[in-house]
């Protein structure tokens, strides 16, 4: 439900219940005054009728209506649009709501039975004693809480269905403020309300009688705090543990222990299990992790290890055979026919690729080890000059390129500058059949998240294959047509998911693709 109420329909519901708790306690109050005798019909009647005690409580109900809503405002803000506000704000809002409502009906209630006294004995010739004022009074006041205090409990109810939109500190109204005003206060009242019945008609109420009745009022009362003080007990182990600043480990589990054997005890007990629980099987995870870490480290050592072996050891030989390739073509080409020299151009082609594809895995394993330094880059400059650097291999093509200004990330600069020449090249290298190049970068906003892309009007892909484009070695188009050894994409996606971003492509043949990544 809490994930249903609007900030609309939160102050509809609080409006209405403020003017149901500013009309209903009087309307009570005033009724029971004539039941028990205190005004006769005509009394109550010529009361109404009077403009003072209407356009005081008129004015009493507009106040009400108009600043309760006004004080939590920011509230129904924040059900509309969470960023509106701070949480911890709102949370402050809806804690001192109770107090200050509180104040204003009690401050009300005083002020609303003086106006009915005035009123009656100004135009229903009501001659008011001083106990009259009093019971009056306490008549009106217990009365008012009474009928109030529910409709008092409704709007906490309602601050109950939006407290899942953020994340409790505090209570607002704690159990045990709930456990007297329900448990204790409310037959207090009730009994005060029996004393008056039977005070009024009997007309027997004398000194003796009172303080009888003061005497089991506080006693009552001592009783109700010693209750409330046992449910505090009760409360205690949960409310140390929740109080406490610091990470939640085994050592708090010796404080959370049972103080009571109702349904609090049993949940502590119960809460304790878990929290051992939840320890062991964090302890199991935690030696998994290590167990995890030492063996990624082992792998990443065997594949430095590889990453030299291929450097060295696989170099040597390729070199070697680059090399008397070469001698062989120019010191015995005319000793060969047209097939043996074609023979011999493939070997050195099929080798040069080799010794590229051998370079492109290294530069790839050097990425994976690669630690991330972060600085604030403009990716618009870094952009500028890659591609004035490759369009200075380029004299022969028209290339228009569209950079968007500013545009400023906070990432590793050399990794940064790898992805942007990935992208770059692939976007020159896949334009190379256009009579018009056109190479934008830019930036855009998605599902909250800003995205930098580059875009191009070249060859593109049919997205069915678009689960293939990021893979090592695999080739959306035929070598023949765009050459290239497969790893540049599969580089930029692993330096992009080190900096905790997300890459992807929109393309269509003939159309050109668009590349959007984060960082």
């Amino acid at each position: 439900m809490s994930q249903s109420l609007s900030g609309t329909a939160f102050q509809r519901r609080l409006r209405n219940l403020i003017f149901i708790t500013w009309t209903i306690p009087p309307i009570f109050g005033l009724s029971y005054l004539l039941y028990l005798h205190l005004y006769t019909p005509a009394q109550v009647w010529a009361i109404l009728l009077n403009p003072l005690l209407p356009t005081t409580n008129i004015l009493w109900i507009a106040l009400a209506t108009w600043y309760m809503p006004r004080m939590l405002r920011p509230v129904s803000d924040y059900l509309d649009n969470p960023d509106s506000a701070d949480e911890k704000q709102i949370q402050n809002l809806l804690r001192r709501f109770p107090l200050n409502y509180s104040i204003i009906f009690i401050i009300y209630l005083f002020m609303s039975p003086t106006t009915v006294m005035l009123s009656a004995e100004h135009f229903a010739h009501y001659i008011a004693t001083p106990l009259d004022w009093f019971r009056i009074h306490l008549v009106a006041l217990v009365v008012s809480i009474i009928v109030g205090l529910p409709i008092f409990f409704l709007m906490l109810n309602l601050f109950g269905q939006i407290a899942g939109r953020f994340q409790l500190q505090k209570p607002h109204v704690s159990l045990r403020t709930k456990v007297f005003l329900i448990g204790s206060l409310m037959p207090l009242l009730i009994d005060t309300m029996l004393v008056q019945y039977y005070w009024t008609r009997t007309g027997y109420f004398t000194e003796e009688t009172f303080f009888v009745w003061l005497t089991l009022e506080l006693l009552a009362i001592c009783g109700s705090l010693i209750f409330v003080r046992s449910i505090g007990q009760s409360l205690s182990p949960l409310q140390a543990l929740i109080r406490k600043d610091t990470e939640l480990s085994p050592e708090h589990l010796r404080d959370l222990v049972p103080r009571s054997t109702d349904e609090l005890g049993v949940i502590t007990s119960d809460y304790h299990l878990l929290l051992e629980e939840l320890f062991r099987h964090r302890h199991a995870l935690e030696d998994q992790v290590r167990l995890r870490t030492q063996e990624l480290t082992t792998i990443n050592k065997e594949l430095e290890a590889f990453a030299y072996s291929v450097s060295h050891d696989l170099r040597a030989p390729l070199r070697s055979m680059i090399g008397f390739a070469h001698l062989l073509s120019d010191s015995y080409a005319q000793d060969l026919d047209e097939g043996g020299r074609e023979y011999l151009q493939r070997i050195v082609e099929a080798s040069s690729r080799m010794s590229g594809i051998i370079d492109a895995l290294l530069n790839l394993s050097r990425v994976t080890r690669s630690s991330l330094n972060r600085e604030n880059i403009n990716l618009s400059e870094m952009s500028g000059r890659i591609l004035q650097s490759q369009n200075n291999n380029r004299n022969d093509r028209l290339i228009e390129t569209r950079i968007l200004p500013d545009l400023v990330v906070n990432a590793d600069r050399n990794l940064t500058h790898i992805v942007l020449e990935n992208l770059l090249n692939n976007a020159l290298k896949f334009t190379c059949k256009s009579s018009h190049t056109v190479i934008e970068v830019g930036a855009t906003r998605r599902d909250n998240q800003d995205y930098f892309y580059v875009a191009d009007n070249g060859a593109g892909f049919d997205m069915r294959f678009s689960d293939k484009l990021f893979t090592a070695f695999q080739r959306l188009h035929p070598q023949h047509e765009f050459e290239g050894v497969g790893i540049g994409l599969a580089t930029v996606q692993r330096i992009v998911t080190m900096h905790g971003g997300r890459i992807w492509a929109e393309a269509s043949p003939g159309k050109g693709a668009t590349f959007y990544f984060s960082l």
